[in-house]
């Protein structure tokens, strides 16, 4: 039976959800949940779906791996990856009508890519095809061979023009791509930068609530944190007493309803005491600045962890366009020398509207020891000149290190030291770089082949870095702090025919019943630089897998002769000019 406070209830719920319904514009269902008011996971809310003229590039349901400013290796990934249930060869669709204006092929980053402009000023991408649809796809072939070599980066000389839903291709894992996806972006077609694709109306479920994993406190000076002058991660709401100011990064993701991967947030902001001191949010990106990703993240957490941990403060030579609020050295300190307690909250969001917002209750020790922590509140930058280039050696004069102007995204001390005979050490991995330096170091023994590796702090061998022999030095460029361990690659690339070719005589192959002829090509240095094949003395396009160590010949290409024993030769060459050579025949 109802009486008069149910009655009330209801006529405030109802008045709510009548509320909500109208700002959405939808037909969608109010529900009420745990004590929150939802909406259905297909109307649309926070600011997902607020625009309209972009259509699916799938016809199958829509999951996403990875979504827009989410953290990734040096960049914010800058559109969305679609997850196609781990296969390939699903038509990719295009989402608005218009012209293919850049056709993109390479071994690395989007491999296979498709650039269509379209109506609205916005240009869609399309990445890691496995195919194109037929006639781009041959027009590709075409001047692949004209040009004798793989990779394409072109704007066509004719119009290949779709309709919204036209199949533009077909979804593959081709380029850097971790598994078979589609890779979709939208741009400004006059500028080039990359926009939230969720900004749009896709039908992507999502009634889950960021995660907010915790904060990071970062002591400035002789701050400290609960009595710690190190940076301090803080996983559960609670009182903490500080020294001296303090900058903030946060720990924070976001999940969608159909899939468990973790996703970027949308939107952060901090606040002391309800006044806001810091936002940011993801409505575009700047390819020209994406690298300083590196200073938005908290780069020893990222680096060493890879989690979505985002600095809730603008270190200097951070240049990104996605600050709505920010103060000169995002310090939280206590301005009076009596003691003091302020609230810290920080609130983010995903794009759909979904929240969670966290406090913690800062208290200041005694006056005393805050009058000594509060002169470290300012801001080392304010010290140095980062606008200058230096030069910085090593103890003993063998290292020579030259930054250029704006190097590095703050300023600090960088030191360079001669470990051993087999290693040195410029700076440490956990700080980020926004431009190469230039090492020189003292080898009188320096040749083509001389070569360092980056160490990472388990002992684990990184990346290979080549450079050249000047005047008794061997001189290298690099974006990446830590130790370096000398090296030499004098081991040239392996080529090798797949298993299913191959016959009694190691020289001659069969290609039966297949659509390619496949090679394994890997190099254990610095990596392939380039590679060449002909067929009874004529160019022929190799297809390059480098993350598969694969080559092939398309047989549709059709520049072999069917029934008929023909002459093939690969070369192949890695950076320190270690060449491999197959030569034998081919029975088609």
């Amino acid at each position: 039976m109802w009486n008069t406070s149910h009655f009330r209830l209801f006529v405030r719920c109802a008045a709510l959800c009548s509320l909500l319904l109208q700002d959405a514009q939808s037909l969608a269902v109010c529900q009420i949940e745990n004590g929150r008011v939802r909406q259905d996971s297909t109307s649309s809310r926070g600011w997902a779906g607020n625009r309209d003229g972009v259509a699916s590039p799938l016809n199958i349901p829509l999951i996403l791996a990875g979504n827009f400013g989410e953290l990734r290796a040096d960049h914010f990934h800058t559109g969305l990856d679609f997850k196609t249930e781990g296969r390939e060869g699903f038509p990719v669709l295009a989402a608005t009508d218009g012209v293919i204006s850049r056709i993109k092929i390479s071994p690395y980053g989007y491999g296979r890519a498709l650039y269509m402009s379209g109506p609205q000023g916005l240009t869609t991408v399309y990445a890691h095809l496995r195919e194109f649809a037929p006639a781009i796809e041959q027009w590709a072939v075409d001047l692949q061979y004209k040009q004798q070599q793989f990779e394409l980066d072109t704007r066509p000389s004719q119009s290949f023009v779709f309709e919204t839903g036209d199949t533009i291709g077909w979804s593959g894992n081709s380029g850097g791509s971790g598994g078979p996806h589609l890779h979709f972006e939208i741009r400004e077609t006059s500028t080039q930068k990359p926009l939230n694709p969720l900004l749009w109306q896709f039908e992507i479920a999502d009634e889950t609530d960021p995660e907010l994993r915790g904060i990071w406190l970062l002591p400035m000076g002789n701050g400290s944190i609960n009595g710690r002058q190190r940076p301090v991660k803080l996983e559960r709401e609670g009182v903490v007493v500080a020294a001296g100011g303090f900058r903030v990064a946060i720990d924070a993701l976001d999940r969608l309803d159909a899939a468990p991967n973790s996703c970027g947030i949308y939107k952060a902001e901090m606040r002391v005491d309800e006044e806001l001191v810091h936002a940011w949010e993801l409505d575009t990106l700047d390819f020209s600045v994406n690298r300083d990703m590196n200073a938005h993240a908290y780069f020893p957490a990222w680096s060493s962890t890879g989690e979505q941990v985002h600095r809730m403060h603008r270190l200097p030579g951070n240049r990104l366009p996605i600050y709505t609020r920010q103060t000169t050295s995002g310090a939280v300190s206590c301005d009076g020398l009596a003691k003091c307690q302020k609230s810290l909250s920080i609130k983010v969001w995903d794009v759909h509207g979904n929240a969670v917002q966290k406090e913690w209750i800062v208290v200041w020790k005694s006056a005393a020891s805050d009058s000594i922590a509060l002169a470290s509140v300012k801001d080392p930058a304010e010290l140095n000149d980062r606008s200058l280039s230096h030069v910085v050696r090593s103890n003993e004069g063998s290292i020579e290190v030259r930054c250029p102007p704006r190097a590095f995204y703050h300023d600090f001390s960088l030191e360079v030291l001669d470990t051993d005979v087999s290693s040195f050490q410029i700076g440490t991995s956990d700080t980020p770089l926004s431009k190469p330096l230039e090492v020189r170091v003292d080898r009188l023994d320096c040749s083509p082949k001389t070569a360092v590796c980056s160490v990472a702090d388990d002992g684990s061998i990184g990346g290979w870095y080549t450079g050249e022999c000047r005047n008794g030095a061997f001189v290298f460029t690099t974006r990446e702090l830590g130790k370096y361990e000398w090296a030499m690659d004098s081991v040239p690339p392996r080529i090798s025919a797949h298993r299913r070719h191959r016959t009694n005589d190691d020289f001659v192959l069969v290609a039966k019943n297949t659509e390619e002829l496949r090679f394994n090509l890997s190099d254990d240095g610095l990596g392939i630089s380039n590679f060449k094949a002909t067929l009874d003395g004529k160019w022929i396009l190799m297809r390059w897998d480098p993350k598969r160590e694969r080559i092939w010949y398309s047989l549709s290409d059709g520049r072999h002769k069917t029934g008929e024993r023909q002459q093939l030769e690969i070369n192949a060459t890695d950076d320190a000019g270690n060449e491999v050579r197959w030569f034998g025949w081919v029975q088609f």
